[in-house]
């Protein structure tokens, strides 16, 4: 009986030593190298699959939706667009009722434009005015802002803005041909 035993432990012993040979080649040895190589090929081949069906499935059309038509000939035609009419979609909002009360205040001497006017909500204080300085620069300004030159943003109107200038009042107004100007130039 010991050595029937000893047999069945001698079989364990090489199935041991097979597994620890295997161990041994995880960790670098002989058939190491290759096992990582057929694991990293196995996985990049596997994340190509999976890559694949995914595009695939989203390039291809759906056979159950309904395709448009292709454009004729008189559709595609380029019909003049009235540039005009841009003004009058209030892209940048719409102006709150006026406070100043009138016209009445004299337009400023400072080297300044009004380039543009926007009212993004219906609380006037939220609303700004992008001004150009005599050097070029651009910027928006708020109710409050300094502008250059010493004047500060006092109200925004639907086509002006009022600075207070010292003890002054006075206006910049956004000149209604650049609106025009840009459909002259294209």
């Amino acid at each position: 009986m010991f050595f029937q035993h000893n047999r069945t432990m001698m079989k364990f012993a090489g199935f041991s030593r097979f597994a620890f040979d295997w161990k041994a080649a995880e960790r670098g040895m002989a058939g190491g190298a290759y096992l990582r190589w057929l694991a990293t090929t196995l996985a990049g081949v596997y994340l190509l699959v999976v890559l694949y069906l995914n595009l695939s499935a989203a390039v291809e059309p759906d056979a159950t939706e309904p395709t448009a038509p292709a454009p004729t000939a008189a559709a595609t035609q380029n019909t003049p667009v009235d540039l005009s009419e841009i003004g009058a979609w209030h892209l940048f909002g719409q102006s709150p009722d006026s406070e100043s009360g009138g016209d009445a205040v004299a337009e400023t001497q400072l080297q300044l434009k009004l380039l543009g006017i926007m009212f993004l909500s219906k609380e006037p204080e939220n609303a700004s005015g992008i001004i150009q300085a005599d050097d070029g620069q651009q910027k928006k300004y708020r109710l409050g802002d300094k502008l250059p030159g010493g004047a500060v943003l006092h109200a925004v109107e639907p086509d002006r803005v009022l600075l207070r200038h010292g003890e002054r009042q006075e206006s910049l107004l956004l000149k209604k041909d650049s609106v025009h100007a840009a459909t002259a130039t294209e």
